[in-house]
């Protein structure tokens, strides 16, 4: 019983570590290099739904590839826009 306990033990022990290791890691800088900082902010809009539309519709024109609508500590909502 005792050497069968030993040998469970050995075995979890070296397989959890190799485990761990398998798993990809992503660094901070990668993190931060998939996001892309606002270039323009448009607003005040009066709800989400409209802030929404608004970039929508930007995004469609061409005038930008990417939006997201926020209320940036107030009340109203502003959209940012990205490049």
């Amino acid at each position: 019983m005792r050497v069968a306990s030993v040998v469970v033990l050995t075995v979890v022990g070296i397989a959890l570590p190799s485990a761990a290791t398998a798993a990809p890691r992503i660094s901070g800088s990668a993190v931060g290099a998939a996001v892309a900082a606002p270039t323009a902010v448009y607003g005040p809009y009066a709800s989400y739904e409209v802030c929404w539309v608004a970039g929508n519709q930007g995004q469609q024109a061409g005038q930008w590839q990417s939006f997201f609508c926020a209320q940036n500590g107030t009340t109203s909502w502003w959209l940012f826009t990205t490049p």
